[in-house]
Parts: structure tokens; C-alpha cells; sequence
């Protein structure tokens, strides 16, 4: 299919689409026969919609197969070779992963009242200690839980006991090493402005792709030192070392701390190659090493009391506990952080009014048939029933008696989602495995989202004070409001775009199964609804992954000449832009923004490659600097869109911050003007001085980080193409901005090598 067919099958496919939307209110009518044939070049993304598709609105916010609110979750756990499966095979030989039946027979399962099969993995835990607290939990309400070989477990101390039998075969290696304090040190450089600029450099290349956090301090002998705090992990791979040395023998010597030979080496090096100076007068010096972010943030606290301020890789300054937690929470992703784990707690679901026996005696059969060979107890609760579920929990030990673990894969996930449904069904219950991509369903909130918004908005009776300082907290303010989100954007259910190929493949399969279901007629709207819901994620995935071989073409990466003009890359452009436009209109919600910003990013590259072509075709064939920034400036009516929307949200937050801070002073001064408190009362006030203090540092925070958006749209639209300093990154939303902008800079500096080497390649 040519260029100007796709885009001719776009325009037709969405004046459908806005023609079917008009009529969304009006009286559904049975619908015609529909063709859910693919493209299989990925070019033909989906045919005018049904006549009785319903409103964007609709679809976008519609509720989910069974009628409530998606409890799938897709999981994204780290795959190994030897995959835990369970059962009486080892785990390396369980069945091959796959749902059960096909598309149309799930369909034709759910469309009649079956319930997904919902099988979720809540936490790990290690050490006896953990692993006890989780079964306790398990327990609560005075739950009986029942062992893999089949004894009760009625109250905490039978539960401590018996994750005491099973802590002798626990995981005895230690947590991965995350972060150092370490001590460099560069012999000649004197205590001067040009000292410290070359201390800067070299901590910036040898340090580089790991985050870390410093301060320069003069010595007597009149040289500078540098104090650092780094994490462990960087780019590439790259992981720093700490070892034990003994010097001397063991009974008149000493164990110091050293970085292992790779490690020590790599830093010198890059310190040498940036700055010059030679490797002989330098010594790196680590400290004792630190396990996750609670290792971070006890390094930076740890720092502070004893040197002072600290400076991070991104000129922010760390000068507190609080600011320690922040980037600590900051670090996290970035650490690769490594607990041993040997329990695992798992939760299997099911909707209120599920027959409670039928559940025990189903997830029973399950944990038998998948972990046969672990050890593991179980208890099924009912207390969340009114809010729509039921739940059994398992904790299960992750290294079976053969000595295999169990390290769960999306694979293992579906495998379990359908042998799970399978004894379900075995004991009458309605519930069949399904994919949430086959139903274009978003990825729902887990357990811990909605225990961290209940103890923010509900404080508990007996912990009131505890969770409104939780809640107070600045550190825990963002935690909260991201799973508020999580949450708010479950509830929406708003299309997931299809952007892999497998993701294509599930929503053509879950198409064609709920479409043959709607020419049967005999499953009322549920059907027509699904159908209509898939069409437009086929579409947009369709449009997604169009423009996707549209960007690699241009830019050559296909395996034969490019050869076409500016002039037909432009009207391509105008077109798609046109399409895209026109499809964005149709949407609302986190699926319109989630395809607009997807979407956004193809066409901004697309349009640069427009005006390289230009330029090549002119005879230009070398780029300056102001060149580039100008052609940047092509993302700037996004960029600025996005810079001004932090900007007002971070004046919100600040507003908000202000006025809690004010209120938490006022409730402060009445408690200290009453005489007499009660017990209780007197009790409380420290938490409540605690409450006034995160209050008063979380608006300081907020106005900071107010201004910091205010000045970077300032530059922003003065300037496009100028990065933005480190020194206005006050906020994820700020570093991401500077991130892409980045990104638009670097795809121009690309397109200009690839234009040099054709120049050089024309004059040979």
C-alpha cells in the first residue's frame, strides 16, 4: 500500500469515526458484518468503525467486561532462564505459557458473566522476620490459614512458628551493595576557584552515569578533598565494587575498605582523560557500603551531620533530612537494588458474592497444582466484600525442596492466571483467564495504592496521629498523589494504546472474537461495546505504528535507498499531521493524552528530517550550533505547553502547601492555648508539632519549586533550543522536560553527522 493510500484510508477511517460519534446518543441498531483483517506489513490499521459505535466519552470511561472496575494487572518482573512454575514437574519443564482456548471463546466466556481470573503478586519478603510479619498479616482478623500440608494455623504464634521451620532453608546471601560514601582525593590541586572547577570536572567523568551527591572541603596543607556520595550502579552495566583488604597478618593487621580493582581503575581513568591529571596522584577511598534507598538517604543524612551540604550530579542542594529522603526516592530507580527474597505473597481475587468455599477449595487446588514442591499457607478473606471483592492470600516460600526459586514472568503470570481458572471452574465458579490487552484495558492500582490513599484521607481510629503525620509528610505528599492517580486513572479504564506488535496481536484477536459475538446478537451491548472500544485501539496503534515506518524510512534505517523529495515528505507530513489531528479530537482523558504526546514525538522528527532534506537539497551540508537550536525550536509550542502546565501546577501545589502550613499553625496555637489538655491530647502534641513542621517545609519546598517553573518557562520561550540549567531541575516534571528537550536536540546534532558523511562521501 502506497503513501497516499494509507493516508486516503486514514481520512476515510476517521470522518467514520467523527460521523459514528454524532449518532453515539441515538439508538443502537444491529450491527452490519465486520472484517477484522490485518495489514501484515502493519500499514492498514483498522477500517471505518461500526455504525454503532458509541461516543469517545464512552468508550474512554466505559466499565470493564464484568461490569465493575479492571483488577488485572500486567506485571513486568524480571525473567531467568529457570522459570518457578511449580507442580510436580520442575520448573523448567511446566507447560508452555498460553490462555486458555481462543480469543472468540474467552469472549463468548465473559460476554455471558464469567469474571476474569485475577492473580497478583504483592510483595517478596526476606529474613524470618519479614516473612513472619507478612503470614501475621495474612492472619489478621483472626483468619485460619491452612499449610501446603493441609494443618491449621489458628493464631500469630502458630504462624511465627511455622515461618521459623521454614526460615532454615532462607536465602543466606547478602543485599547488593547500592550505595558508598567515598573520599577522593587529588594530590597537587590547590584551594582555588580553578582547583575547584577541575575537582568538578573530574568528579563529573569519573563519577559519570552514576548518581551521586559531593562537597569540596579545604585541607591544612592548602588543597582541596572531595566527599562523595554514590550509588553503586551506573550506566552500561557498570556496577562499583567495595572489598574487605587485610593489611598485615590477621592477629597484628587491619581490614580497610578498597574499591575492587575494575572499579578503581575505571574512575582514575576517566578522571585522567578529562582533567589530565595522572592516575599515581590520585587515592579514591570508599567507606562502608549501603543496601536501597533507606541506604541512600542514611549516607546523605549520614554526610550532613558530619561535613555539611551536599551538591547532587544535578545541582540540586541536599542540606537536610528531608532533602536526603527526596533524593534518596529520587535515586531509586537508578540503584538496580538486589534483596534476597524467600517468600513471596501472592493474592488471587474474586468479585463480592463469589461462593466463599468454592474460592478456598479452587485456590487450594491451584497453589497444589503450581507449587507442589514449596512450602506455602493460605487464608481466604472476606472483609472488602462491600466494596466489590473477595481475596485469598498466599505466602510461599520462592526455592522449592529441589532447591529451584521461583522468579515469575508475564509468561508465568498468564500460566497461573489459566490453571487457576481451570480449578475455579472445576469447583462451579465463573471465571475464565483472559488478557487485559485482548479488552485494550489499562493497568490497574495494586493493594499498596489504595492502603497508602485510605490512611491518607481516612485516618485510622487508633493511629489517627501517626497517619495524619504519614500524610503530612512532604516526602510521602508525592508518593500519595501518584497513587491517587494510579487509582483515578483505574476507575477512567481509558483505552491502553497497542504499541508492541504482541499488544497489535492481542487487540486484532480480542476483535475478532468480541465481533463474532456481536453478529450472534444475543449478548445485548456488552459486545457492541467491546467491539467499539478494540476498534479504536486498533486504530491508534494502527496510526502509532504507522508512523513509526514512516520515521524509519525517512531516516534510512531500511535496508534500500531512500529516495524521495522534500517536497513529497512535506505533503506526507501535512497529511498525517492532519490525520493525527483529527484524531486526537475524537478522544478525552489519559488515552488522548497518552496518543497525542506518543503521536507528538514521531511527527517532531518527521518534521525535522522535512527540513534536513530541504537543506541537503540546497546544497547545505554543514550545520552550526544556532542552526540546530532554531530547528529545536520545531518542539517548542510543546515544550512550552508542557513547561506552562508544570508551571500552574506547581503554583497550585504551593497555594495548597501554603494554606496547610497556615491551618496546621492555627490548630498548633489552639492546642498550646487550652489549659488543661487530656492525656490523649498531650499525648498527640508531638505528632501534631510534627504535622506543622513537614507543613511549613513542604510549602517552602513547593514555593521553590514554583519559581524554578516559572523561570525555566521564562527561558523556554525566549530560547527553545537552550538546555535548561541543572540548577532549575526542581521537580521530575522539570528534569523529564530538559530530557526531551535534550532528545530534540540531539536527533538535530544526528541529522547534521549524517549530513557531513554525505558530503564527505559526494567529494571522494
Amino acid at each position: 500500500m502506497s503513501q497516499v493510500d494509507v493516508i486516503d484510508r486514514w481520512t476515510e477511517t476517521f470522518r467514520g469515526a467523527r460521523e459514528t460519534i454524532a449518532r453515539g446518543q441515538a439508538q443502537r441498531r444491529q450491527p452490519a458484518p465486520i472484517s477484522v483483517q490485518a495489514s501484515e506489513r502493519g500499514q492498514d490499521f483498522g477500517r471505518t468503525p461500526p455504525s454503532t459505535m458509541m461516543g469517545a466519552h464512552a468508550i474512554l470511561q466505559g466499565i470493564t467486561i464484568t461490569g465493575g472496575r479492571d483488577a488485572e494487572r500486567e506485571r513486568r518482573l524480571d525473567t531467568v532462564k529457570a522459570k518457578g512454575g511449580g507442580g510436580a514437574l520442575p520448573a523448567r519443564q511446566a507447560p508452555p505459557a498460553r490462555i486458555e482456548g481462543g480469543a472468540l471463546d474467552r469472549a463468548r466466556r465473559l460476554a455471558t458473566g464469567y469474571q476474569p481470573a485475577v492473580v497478583k503478586v504483592i510483595s517478596f519478603a526476606h529474613g524470618a522476620a519479614r516473612a513472619t510479619a507478612t503470614g501475621q498479616y495474612v492472619q489478621r482478623d483472626d483468619v485460619a490459614l491452612e499449610t501446603h500440608d493441609g494443618r491449621i494455623l489458628a493464631d500469630r504464634e502458630a504462624v511465627a512458628d511455622e515461618i521459623n521451620q521454614w526460615s532454615r532453608a532462607f536465602e543466606t546471601r547478602k543485599e547488593s551493595q547500592d550505595v558508598v560514601a567515598i573520599r577522593l582525593k587529588l594530590h597537587g590541586v590547590r584551594d582555588a576557584p580553578a582547583g575547584r572547577e577541575t575537582y568538578e570536572r573530574a568528579i563529573a567523568s569519573g563519577f559519570a552515569g552514576h548518581r551521586h551527591a559531593f562537597r569540596l572541603e579545604p585541607t591544612s596543607d592548602g588543597e582541596f578533598e572531595a566527599r562523595l556520595v554514590v550509588a553503586m550502579a551506573g550506566a552500561a552495566k557498570e556496577r562499583f565494587r567495595v572489598r574487605d583488604e587485610q593489611i598485615g597478618s590477621e592477629q597484628d593487621g587491619f581490614s580497610q575498605k578498597r574499591l575492587d580493582a575494575r572499579s578503581e581503575a575505571a574512575i582514575k581513568a576517566r578522571i585522567e582523560a578529562a582533567i589530565g591529571h595522572p592516575q599515581h596522584a590520585m587515592s579514591v577511598e570508599p567507606g562502608t557500603s549501603r543496601h536501597g534507598r533507606d541506604g541512600v538517604a542514611y549516607q546523605l543524612r549520614q554526610h550532613i551531620a558530619k561535613h555539611g551540604e551536599l551538591t547532587d550530579d544535578r545541582g540540586q542542594s541536599i542540606t537536610d533530612a528531608v532533602s536526603a529522603r527526596e533524593a534518596a526516592r529520587d535515586w531509586g530507580p537508578s540503584l538496580r537494588s538486589q534483596s534476597p527474597r524467600d517468600t513471596m505473597h501472592l493474592m488471587i481475587s474474586a468479585k463480592a458474592g463469589t461462593d466463599v468455599g468454592a474460592l478456598a477449595n479452587a485456590v487450594r487446588e491451584f497453589l497444589h497444582d503450581r507449587f507442589a514442591d514449596h512450602k506455602f499457607m493460605f487464608g481466604v478473606h472476606t472483609d472488602k466484600e462491600a466494596e466489590g471483592h473477595i481475596h485469598a492470600h498466599a505466602v510461599i516460600t520462592v526455592k522449592s525442596e529441589a532447591g529451584q526459586k521461583i522468579h515469575p514472568s508475564k509468561d508465568d503470570f498468564r500460566t497461573w492466571r489459566a490453571v487457576y481458572a481451570e480449578h475455579a471452574r472445576a469447583q462451579g465458579l465463573k471465571i475464565v483467564a483472559t488478557s487485559a490487552m485482548e479488552r485494550a484495558s489499562s493497568q490497574s492500582y495494586g493493594a499498596r495504592d489504595k492502603a497508602i490513599v485510605h490512611v491518607a484521607e481516612r485516618p485510622r481510629p487508633a493511629r489517627e496521629a501517626l497517619d495524619r503525620t504519614y500524610a503530612g509528610d512532604p516526602i510521602n505528599q508525592e508518593l500519595i498523589e501518584k497513587a491517587r492517580q494510579r487509582i483515578a486513572t483505574a476507575r477512567e479504564n481509558p483505552i491502553k494504546l497497542p504499541l508492541s506488535n504482541a499488544d497489535r496481536h492481542a487487540v486484532s484477536e480480542g476483535l475478532r472474537g468480541w465481533s463474532a459475538i456481536a453478529q450472534e446478537g444475543a449478548s445485548g451491548a456488552l459486545a457492541l461495546e467491546m467491539v467499539q472500544r478494540l476498534t479504536m485501539a486498533q486504530t491508534l496503534g494502527g496510526i502509532i505504528h504507522t508512523l513509526e515506518k514512516r520515521m524509519q524510512h525517512w531516516l534510512g534505517k531500511e535496508d534500500k535507498p531512500v529516495a524521495i523529495t522534500s517536497e513529497q515528505m512535506a505533503k506526507d507530513l501535512r497529511a498525517m499531521n492532519d490525520a493525527v489531528s483529527r484524531t486526537t479530537d475524537l478522544l478525552e482523558g489519559a488515552t488522548k493524552d497518552q496518543f497525542r504526546e506518543t503521536a507528538a514525538r514521531y511527527l517532531e522528527t518527521l518534521a525535522m528530517r522535512v527540513d534536513f532534506q530541504r537543506m541537503q537539497e540546497r546544497g547545505v551540508h554543514e550545520l552550526s550550533r544556532g542552526d540546530i537550536e532554531r530547528m529545536a525550536g520545531v518542539s517548542a509550542d510543546r515544550l512550552i505547553e508542557r513547561v506552562e502546565a508544570v508551571r500552574l501546577k506547581e503554583n497550585h501545589e504551593a497555594a495548597d502547601a501554603q494554606r496547610l502550613s497556615d491551618r496546621a499553625i492555627e490548630v498548633e496555637r489552639r492546642q498550646e492555648g487550652r489549659g488543661g489538655m487530656d492525656p490523649q491530647s498531650q499525648r498527640e502534641l508531638p505528632s501534631e508539632r510534627a504535622i506543622v513542621n513537614a507543613a511549613q517545609q513542604s510549602a517552602t519546598r513547593e514555593a521553590r519549586e514554583a519559581a524554578a517553573a516559572l523561570e525555566a518557562a521564562r527561558m523556554l520561550a525566549e530560547s527553545p533550543g537552550q538546555p535548561l540549567p541543572n540548577a532549575l531541575l526542581q521537580t521530575d516534571a522539570l528534569a523529564k522536560l530538559k530530557a526531551e528537550q535534550e532528545k530534540v536536540v540531539g536527533q538535530a546534532e544526528t541529522e547534521r553527522a549524517k549530513s557531513q558523511s554525505v558530503k564527505g562521501q559526494r567529494q571522494k
